[in-house]
């Protein structure tokens, strides 16, 4: 397999690519909190990585990060672990509609809300026994997604978990056509590929970066990673993967089917667990709505902060 080069940006442009994204999801709280609601499709992706997280998250007391909470959708599953949790965003805006939900549903006394970069945690080392980093967070890091897991590995207990999301390929393709097709201009994009960045998605290598480029209907500025891009980035900053799984291998964006079995409870459960049963199995680990991984925090890797 070919290996994509890994440049670490300088301190200038990881700074502009921050703010950028900070930028972004300043502007579209609501959007981001309905991501994971609306369609059947989307319900069910949601449900996959909360159950997910569920399995993985150890149970007790400890402070838990989850960098990129947003505004709190998996919050609730994070704070039923028992743990108290440091949640860490970028965006103002984000953090202010987590503290209305935090206020508005109660049960968030454990959640203590922090704006700060996850290049650049607050925090000590080893001062984590578990964190969480849903949301592609791996693939918006300023300053690379291998540079951001050197840096939760700096703050996560040897012998701590992580439980991350990863955009894929597949992901990044399905998500990037969907989004010409809603604008009416999807023949366009399959006309002129160059000109709407499809040689990105083309060089399928361990990691990919997406420009921001919004005249070629690039809104977005993120990396997508093959599992073996994502294992190794892991691997490098001290984890051990131990489950991994892809979202929605069966019906990721096939709003029919998700919309027929969610008319009955018995139905859902039975897609849902097929799901979680397709998703682990070898070859369908990027054909989903990207993919989830777990890891522990073993004693060895780098631990060292990221310069820019």
């Amino acid at each position: 397999m070919q290996r994509a080069r890994t440049r670490t940006p300088s301190a200038t442009a990881a700074a502009l690519r921050r703010r950028r994204v900070r930028t972004k999801f300043d502007a579209q709280v609501d959007r981001e909190w309905g991501r994971y609601s609306g369609e059947a499709w989307r319900v069910l992706v949601r449900e996959l990585r909360d159950r997910f997280l569920a399995r993985h998250l150890p149970k007790g007391s400890g402070w838990v990060l989850e960098l990129g909470p947003g505004p709190g959708r998996f919050t609730p599953t994070v704070l039923a672990s028992g743990a108290r949790v440091a949640g860490v965003d970028l965006s103002l805006p984000m953090l202010r509609a987590l503290r209305r939900r935090q206020r508005a549903q109660g049960g968030f006394e454990r959640l203590r809300r922090v704006r700060a970069a996850g290049e650049h945690l607050p925090f000590r080392d080893g001062a984590f026994r578990a964190a969480v980093v849903y949301g592609n967070i791996l693939g918006f890091s300023a300053t690379g997604g291998p540079q951001l897991l050197c840096e939760v590995a700096r703050v996560v207990a040897p012998g701590g978990v992580l439980i991350l999301d990863v955009s894929s390929p597949v992901a990044a393709v399905t998500e990037f056509l969907s989004a010409g097709a809603e604008r009416g201009f999807l023949r366009r994009i399959l006309r002129d590929p160059e000109n709407y960045l499809f040689s990105v998605h083309r060089q399928l290598r361990d990691r990919a970066h997406q420009p921001y480029a919004p005249q070629r209907m690039a809104f977005w500025e993120f990396d997508f990673y093959t599992v073996d891009g994502a294992e190794s980035a892991l691997v490098t900053a001290g984890f051990r993967p131990i489950d991994r799984m892809a979202v929605g291998a069966v019906a990721a964006f096939r709003d029919r089917l998700t919309t027929i079995a969610r008319r009955e409870r018995g139905t859902w459960a039975n897609l849902v667990e097929l799901e979680e049963v397709v998703g682990r199995r070898p070859g369908v680990l990027e054909t989903g709505h990207g993919f989830v991984m777990a890891a522990v925090r073993s004693r060895r890797g780098r631990r060292t902060r990221p310069s820019a």
